[in-house]
Order: structure tokens, then C-alpha cells, then sequence
């Protein structure tokens, strides 16, 4: 028996011991997040050296061995998956903010059926109501009422855009409050874990909570990290540092700044940064912060910039409309749709009803056919045919005795345009029927109708009759109910028919043969041409619900440009007109040639704000005066709905990504857990393990103590 025996047992106990005490550890962390499983790594212990005048075994060669140690406490951790982990983490909780404020946006537009939708639907059904019935004041006041609700909703619904910006930009604020905190705790635990490696220490803990710092930092920015060979960790956000070392980058809180187009952009910085107000952005492409930055930039802000586009075209097209028309007082028409006071312009939350009395509400337009300035164009008893040739025609009362050609000059909405007729055959006026038609097709905002039952020609103000050429020419111009019609040939007067001559004069000029000389130069108002029965304006509201309109109100001409084009031209309004204001990059542009009348649609690549300019990507040359719009591609319903559409899509883009990504985040977390995570019944049976091999290791020190004591008292007897 051996005094190493007692050193042997000793090294037992002590191993066994600290493995006890390192899987109890193990246990008592299975809940703390973070904490990865550690083990006590048990070796045989150096064995007891020989040397050349002592046997070190006695009696055979080699060496005596001095039992079990801990030769050191490994920490099971797998840096592979942390990678993996945090970039689907990040993807997580992006979507999951995403999702969060995108349904609070949707549940505040109260959409389908408390929004803007219905009150639009029921703004068609009182209008529709009206022009049954243009006289009553009860549909008047219905259409008043739906008017101020539709106002009311949109102003509601961008109430809702507006404080999800100013949530988001709050929301952006805490989250970078947190990363900070984060950046500094890593830096801290970097300082430490440095610190313990240089002695050769294992700062297994302090790398748990370093790599939880950095899962947690992950969800809100998506970070990139590096192992040092000192045992820091860089971390960074793509290619920008956030920790090396001890040394820290702090985030800034979210700021709006303004972007080279003069488009106010959330952008998130450095605390560095030398411009605070405008700082370089850092690119987020996921995290809280990049949906933060994600929500406001391509979603909140389109959304609201949609918004007010569907706001600003519904208001122009309808006061387009009233202000072409005359109220039940025979009153010119006025708009509908006004800004609330001390604002220039329409949007989604300027929009109001400037229309408080139903008598006022323009639903008639001016026609020649309630006032008395034409005559019947037959002769005698005649019945006109509209198909017959006008030349030499006697059942006209005014018929031409040749060929006539000419100008009728026509004044709307305070431009001039110019209609062309040639009587003669083949001519776009040798009968009745082809001039209207040809007429109608210049889109001079006036209808030329044939009325069979007082034989007459009816000129109406159409305000829905008009193209883009006129839109582009009358720019900012507000719309007028009057309208004149000058012939270049007239106006000569009319003899009229006698016993003796049925015939009246012959006609020099084309209104005198329609038998509308007496209209010749002269405005038709509603004073001498109007009759205040007349629902002409309510239904040119209804068909403006199923027209094409442009998204947002857009009619300018073209001041200057840059190059005659094809190619990039950048364009210059009227001065002073603002006219560019609300174009963004990817509009759609209709531009009309002055001369030609061929159209082009020209998509926006650059707005600049400062000069009020835009640059298009013209596919044929533009030239100075003309005519600009937006395109008219859509109606104003379905210029709505299609920002609905989009904003339920990216919901359910951001819900889907919410479902993914979580479950993808759990697989990895779930492979990474069973790798380096703390199993309870693995730790049990480790624990029992090490408690048996201590208690051998004690029963065997009991029994040599016992015989040593044994010895020892038979040594020491007499």
C-alpha cells in the first residue's frame, strides 16, 4: 500500500467533483437564454516521473500513473449555425414589424366597407340620384352629403398614413436605443472574453452572453460577424462596423431627410455622421430597423403619395365638371371640392366640400337649345335630313350654293381651337351628320346635336368632349360653362323664307347654313342659353366614373426643354404654375405633339424639386408649348382600389414572410440547440455518472484510510 494511493484517490475526487459542479451549472442554466452546454473534459493525470536512480514502477518497466484530472472546461458551441440563425432571425422580426403596422394601416382604412370605397360608391349613387332628378333639393343635398363623406374618409385615411409615420419613425427611435445598449454590452464582453484569453482562461460564459448580445443586435439590424484571433468578435452592418474590438459605432435615431428629388426619405445613420440632418445611410435589408426604414419608404410614403394622387384627380375631374355647368340659380358653377383653409392644394388630407347650398350645386350645362339664338334649318315644312349633302340642299332654308370652306373658331375653358370644314363632297361637312361627327371627334368640350323635332342644331357645353391637347393648352385655366363659336365666314345674316321664296338667302358660311348664324361670335352664357331644368353636368359626372382619368391631376405644356429628344429630355412647366409638384420617378407621362397631334407615353426617370423640372425618357422628340398630362390609364375606382390591392398584397407578403421565416429561424435555432443546447436528462445521467465514480472514489479512500490505520496500530504495539 502506497501514500500515492491516497494522492490517486484525491485527483478522483477532485475531477469528479468539478464535473459534479459543471454539470449542475449545465442544469441550472437550461432556461437562461444564451447558455450553451459545457463539459468537464476527464483525463488520465501526468503520471509520476522516473529518473535514473528510481524506478518510478517497482518490479516492471514503466510509469506510475497518479490517476483522473479536468484538464479544462469546453464550451459545446457550433459557430456555424449562429450565422445561419441570425440571418433568418433577422428576416423574422423583419417581416413581424412589417406585419404588425401594416395591418394597423389597413385596420384604420376600414376597408371594404367603412373606407373610402363606400363613401366613393355612394357619392356615384347620389349623383346618379340627381340627374334623375336635377330640380330637387333633397338629391342636390344627397349628393352635398356624400361629397362631404368621401372628403371626410380620405382625410381619415390619411390621418391613419400619417401617424403610422410618425409610429414607425418612434418605433425606429426605441429600436435603435436598443442596439446601442447591445453594441456597448459586446464591446464590454469582448474587453472581457480578450481579456481571459491572453492567460489562457476559457471565458466560456462570457461568450454565451456575447453571442446572445449579437442574436439579440441580429433582430434589429442584420449583422455580419468576425472571430478575432485575440477572441473579440467584429461586428458589423454591411461592410460598416458597429463593434471592433472595444471600440464602438453608435446608431442615430431615424431622421426624414431629403433625398436628391426633393422626396423627404427615413433614413437611419451614425451618431458620427458630420451631417446629422442628412446622413449616409446605413442599407438595411432586414431587421427591425430595415422595416422601419422599409415600411416608411416603399410603403407608408407610396401609399400616401397614391392617396393623395387618387384625391387630387377625383377633386380636379369633378370640379372639372361643376365648374363647366350653372347651378338652379342659372349661376356659373363653382368647385365641389375645395382645400381646407390656409392650404394651396388638394390632397387626401386637404380635401373638402366648398358647396354648402344644394341650390348652388352645378348640375345643367349651357346648351343652345334653351335659349333662342338658332332657328330651324328647314324651309317650309321640310323635314331636314342630316344625311343629305348641305350644297344646293333645298329643304334647307339656307342652303350653300357651292361649296363652302372655312373656320369655326372655338373659345372654351379660355383657349382656342380651331375646326376646319370643307361643305364640298368628300368634305368632313357635306352633310349634317358628318360635320357632328367630325365636330364631336375635335373634343372642343361642346356636342353638336341634331334636335328632329324643332329641326334646329344644338350646341352643349360637354365637359367630358375634350382631349389631352385641350387639357395640356388650358393647364392651369379653371373650367368656364360658357363657350363661343366663331365662323370665319360669317356672321352675313338671313332673309327669311317668303310665299314668294321659300328659299332664304344662300349660305356663305357653314353656321349660317345650320341655321345658327345668330350664334356667330357670340358667348354663349347662362344668361341667354340656358334653361334651369337641364341635368346635363349630373350626367356628365356619372360618365366621368367610368373614364379614364390621369393619377394624380396633371395639365401643363411644355415651357422648355433640355433636348428635342428622343431620349432623356428634362422638361420645364410654365413658370410659376408648380406644376410638377406631385410627380414622382416611374410616373407615367401622355405628352402631345402641338403640331401633329401624335401622343407619346413617357415614363418619369428624375424629379427635381428645387427646379420644379422633370426628366422623362422620351421615345420621339418634345417640343417647346406642348401639351402634358398623366396618362389617363385608369379610372378613378380602380385608381383606388389599386392602392387597396397593394397594400393587402404587402400585408400578406409581410404575413407569409412572418410564417417562413419563423418556422426557418426555429429549424436552425432547433439544430444549432441540439448541438451546443442543455439537455436535462443528459445532464441527470452525467450527474449521477460523476456522483457514483465520486462515491467509489470516496468508499476507496475510506477503505485505505481504514487500513492504513490498521497498519499503523500494529506497528505502534509492543
Amino acid at each position: 500500500m502506497s501514500f500515492f494511493s491516497f494522492n490517486t484517490i484525491g485527483n478522483a475526487l477532485a475531477a469528479y467533483q468539478e464535473a459534479e459542479n459543471v454539470t449542475a451549472d449545465n442544469i441550472a442554466n437550461v432556461s437562461t437564454p444564451g447558455a450553451s452546454q459545457q463539459v468537464a473534459d476527464i483525463t488520465e493525470a501526468p503520471p509520476i516521473s522516473a529518473s535514473p536512480f528510481y524506478q518510478a514502477h517497482i518490479g516492471s518497466p514503466g510509469t506510475q500513473g497518479e490517476g483522473v484530472m479536468v484538464s479544462q472546461i469546453t464550451r459545446i458551441h457550433q459557430n456555424s449555425y449562429d450565422g445561419l440563425f441570425r440571418g433568418a432571425s433577422s428576416s423574422q422580426y423583419f417581416f413581424t414589424s412589417e406585419q404588425q403596422q401594416l395591418s394597423n394601416v389597413q385596420t384604420n382604412f376600414g376597408e371594404p366597407n367603412n373606407g373610402v370605397n363606400s363613401a366613393y360608391s355612394a357619392l356615384q349613387t347620389a349623383v346618379t340620384s340627381a340627374a334623375a332628378n336635377s330640380t330637387s333639393q333633397a338629391s342636390r343635398q344627397g349628393v352635398l352629403s356624400a361629397a362631404q363623406t368621401f372628403a371626410t374618409s380620405l382625410n381619415t385615411a390619411s390621418t391613419a398614413i400619417t401617424q403610422q409615420q410618425t409610429s414607425d419613425i418612434a418605433q425606429g427611435t426605441s429600436y435603435v436605443a436598443q442596439a446601442n445598449t447591445l453594441i456597448d454590452q459586446i464591446a464590454s464582453l469582448n474587453g472581457q472574453i480578450r481579456s481571459l484569453s491572453a492567460v489562457g482562461d476559457s471565458p466560456n460564459t462570457y461568450l454565451d452572453q456575447r453571442d446572445y448580445a449579437i442574436d439579440q443586435l441580429s433582430q434589429i439590424v442584420p449583422t455580419q460577424t468576425v472571430l478575432q484571433p485575440n477572441g473579440s468578435a467584429l461586428v458589423s452592418v454591411n461592410g460598416r462596423p458597429l463593434v471592433s474590438d472595444t471600440v464602438t459605432y453608435h446608431l442615430a435615431a431615424p431622421v426624414v431627410a431629403n433625398s436628391s428629388n426633393g422626396v423627404g426619405t427615413l433614413v437611419v445613420g451614425f451618431t458620427s455622421d458630420p451631417n446629422p440632418s442628412n446622413p449616409t445611410a446605413i442599407p438595411l435589408v432586414s431587421g427591425e430597423l430595415g422595416a422601419v426604414t422599409d415600411l416608411y419608404n416603399n410603403k407608408l410614403a407610396p401609399y400616401g403619395q397614391q392617396l393623395d394622387n387618387f384625391a387630387s384627380s377625383a377633386a380636379a375631374e369633378v370640379n372639372r365638371i361643376t365648374q363647366a355647368g350653372v347651378d338652379l340659380n342659372s349661376d356659373p358653377g363653382t368647385a365641389l371640392f375645395t382645400p381646407t383653409a390656409g392650404q394651396q392644394t388638394i390632397t387626401a388630407a386637404t380635401i373638402s366640400v366648398g358647396i354648402t347650398d344644394p341650390l348652388q350645386l352645378p348640375l345643367g350645362l349651357i346648351s343652345t337649345s334653351a335659349g333662342s339664338l338658332t332657328q330651324a334649318m328647314n324651309s317650309a315644312d321640310n323635314t331636314v335630313s342630316t344625311s343629305a349633302a348641305i350644297d344646293g340642299n333645298q329643304t334647307l332654308l339656307n342652303p350653300p350654293a357651292g361649296a363652302l370652306t372655312g373656320n369655326l373658331t372655338v373659345g372654351v375653358d379660355g383657349i382656342t381651337q380651331t375646326f376646319a370644314y370643307n361643305t364640298g363632297v368628300g368634305g368632313n361637312a357635306d352633310t349634317i351628320g358628318d360635320f357632328m361627327t367630325n365636330f364631336n371627334a375635335g373634343h372642343f368640350g361642346i356636342d353638336a346635336t341634331f334636335d328632329p323635332t324643332s329641326q334646329t342644331i344644338v350646341f352643349t357645353r360637354d365637359p367630358n368632349n375634350i382631349d389631352l391637347v385641350h387639357r395640356g393648352l388650358q393647364g392651369q385655366n379653371a373650367p368656364t360653362p360658357a363657350f363661343t363659336i366663331t365662323d370665319s365666314n360669317g356672321p352675313l345674316g338671313t332673309t327669311p323664307p317668303s310665299a314668294g321664296s321659300p328659299q332664304g338667302t344662300a349660305a356663305t358660311g357653314l353656321l349660317q347654313a345650320l341655321g345658327a348664324t345668330n350664334i356667330n361670335s357670340i358667348p354663349q352664357t347662362e344668361s341667354n342659353a340656358y334653361g334651369t331644368s337641364d341635368n346635363g353636368d349630373a350626367n356628365a359626372l356619372t360618365a366621368l366614373f367610368s373614364e379614364n382619368v390621369g393619377i394624380g391631376a396633371l395639365q401643363t405644356t411644355a415651357a422648355a426643354v433640355s433636348a428635342p429628344g428622343p431620349g432623356p429630355v428634362t422638361i420645364t412647366p410654365p413658370a410659376g404654375s408648380g406644376a410638377f409638384a406631385t410627380i414622382n420617378v416611374g410616373q407615367l407621362l401622355t405628352i402631345v405633339n402641338a403640331a401633329t397631334g401624335s401622343q407619346q407615353n413617357v415614363p418619369v426617370t428624375a424629379v427635381n424639386r428645387n427646379s420644379g423640372t422633370v426628366t422623362v425618357d422620351a421615345s420621339a422628340a418634345i417640343n417647346v408649348n406642348d401639351p402634358i398630362t398623366t396618362a389617363q390609364t385608369q379610372t378613378l375606382g380602380s385608381a383606388y382600389q389599386s392602392l387597396v390591392t397593394q397594400m393587402g398584397f404587402d400585408t400578406q407578403t409581410a404575413t407569409t414572410g412572418v410564417t417562413t421565416q419563423t418556422a426557418l429561424a426555429s429549424s436552425i435555432d432547433q439544430a444549432r440547440q441540439s448541438v451546443d443546447g442543455i439537455n436535462v436528462d443528459e445532464q441527470t445521467q452525467d450527474l449521477l455518472k460523476y456522483q457514483s465514480a465520486y462515491q467509489a472514489a470516496a468508499q476507496t479512500f475510506t477503505t485505505l484510510n481504514a487500513m492504513m490505520q490498521t497498519t499503523l496500530s500494529m506497528i505502534a504495539a509492543p
